[in-house]
């Protein structure tokens, strides 16, 4: 039995007639995202690259790189899902040509994004290099991130704690000054034959390691995408975050039993603190988006930058708020330890609020046009908000649903159920760009 006929097996094929149906919403979408990234894009290109915006695009892409390789690497990146699974396990077709689409299928998708990434970067600092060139090392580093990833998920090695320092890293370089080390960083010709020499080097590796992937490396993949799948279908990413903390518990293995001691709300508030100890990742995000709103402000109006640091403050808050979310979304934790609903909530925020404070205190003092008050109202909203989200109830998917007949039948109740947080944070964003 060949590979094509065990794909045929597996997914009979589809009368082209559904396949044009089904491509109808996709196209809608990529021309509505094609039509803002080409606004983007001239904006970029027409503008004139500021002081230092080399050294910015540079560690700009190298975060993106660590942070594409800690998400490809959390979904495998090849994977095979159940009905897939036995046949590649069992079949005698061989074992590589069975993942070999979903291998070139993956470096296509790697290519595409490392070719877009050039248009975001040059959106924020400006065209500083050629964007022919831009576009040939930015699809280069694509193809190899992923073939990197690959060859790493044969060999099974985990090296997320070195992307985080890489990331880490590449967070504190957009913070200094780009003449304290030396020239500017310059592209030319010569790094987009790098770029490639290293990804076809790459590929060629990773295409030889399919026939040795297992079974544990094909299915932790699979399950994540299934996940992913059932999470963005019905609007809520519960299940994906229930998900993600249990792979995440496994990778810990086993940690040390700590005796707290204190009265009941203190050891709360220090439970928050083991738990971001053992999750770094949040804290990592909470420090990447500290140069966001200052990248903001290169590229966009100085009205706008207020209501962007208001954004990235929630995002950065929410990534603390793991404790107040676990809390409120479980009534047997609660009744297990035995506090009212309004203290528990108030010792889980205890970490949130401080880690909003410092965050838009600091950002507050290298931000243009974020002025104390703005700060102010960024520390507050975020908290606000983050608070309002944890402790929403949860979804009921048998809410109300309207036909306006322009729009067809809109589900207004679960839309009223999903806008308690986003709400307020949209009042809030106009109010910073209103001061």
């Amino acid at each position: 039995m060949t590979a094509l006929a065990v794909a045929r097996r597996v997914r009979p094929p589809v009368p082209w007639r559904l396949r044009i149906t089904r491509l109808y919403a996709p196209f809608v979408n990529f021309s509505i995202v094609g039509l803002v990234g080409y606004g983007w894009v001239h904006a970029g290109l027409t503008r004139t690259p500021h002081a230092g915006g080399a050294w910015t695009a540079l560690w700009l892409s190298v975060l993106g790189a660590a942070v594409l390789m800690k998400v490809v690497l959390a979904a495998g990146p090849v994977f095979a899902g159940p009905d897939r699974m036995f046949w590649v396990l069992s079949s005698p077709a061989p074992r590589a040509a069975l993942l070999r689409p979903r291998f070139l299928v993956l470096l296509a998708v790697g290519a595409a994004v490392g070719a877009c990434w050039p248009a975001v970067v040059s959106g924020i600092v400006g065209a500083v290099v050629p964007p022919l060139v831009a576009v040939g090392i930015g699809s280069g580093c694509g193809v190899a991130v992923v073939a990197g990833a690959v060859a790493l998920q044969r060999v099974r090695v985990a090296p997320q704690g070195w992307l985080s320092g890489l990331a880490g890293l590449a967070v504190v370089a957009l913070l200094v000054p780009p003449g304290w080390f030396g020239p500017q960083v310059d592209g030319g010709p010569g790094a987009v034959g790098a770029a490639w020499v290293l990804a076809i080097g790459l590929a060629v590796l990773a295409a030889a390691s399919l026939r040795h992937l297992r079974r544990s490396d094909l299915a932790a993949g699979g399950a994540l995408a299934g996940v992913a799948r059932v999470s963005v279908s019905w609007f809520d990413l519960a299940l994906l975050g229930a998900v993600v903390a249990e792979r995440r518990a496994r990778t810990l293995g086993r940690v040390k039993s700590v005796r707290l001691r204190g009265s009941r709300l203190v050891v709360l508030a220090w439970t928050d603190a083991l738990r971001l100890r053992r999750t770094p990742n949040a804290a990592l995000v909470w420090a990447a988006l500290l140069p966001a709103p200052a990248l903001v402000s290169l590229s966009w109006e100085g009205a706008v930058v207020p209501a962007v640091h208001l954004v990235a403050a929630f995002l950065a808050t929410d990534r603390l708020a793991a404790g107040l979310k676990f809390v409120c979304r479980s009534p047997a934790m609660r009744r297990a330890l035995g506090l009212p609903d309004r203290q528990l909530r108030l010792a889980h925020l205890v970490f949130p609020a401080a880690g909003a404070v410092v965050w838009c205190g600091v950002t507050a003092a290298f931000t243009p046009h974020v002025s104390v008050l703005n700060a102010l109202i960024s520390a507050v909203g975020a908290v606000a908000v983050t608070y309002r989200i944890a402790t929403r109830p949860p979804i009921d998917y048998g809410a109300a649903i309207i036909d306006f007949g322009v729009l067809g039948p809109t589900p207004l109740g679960l839309i009223a159920q999903f806008s308690r947080g986003p709400v307020l944070l949209a009042v809030l964003a106009v109010v910073q760009m209103s001061l």
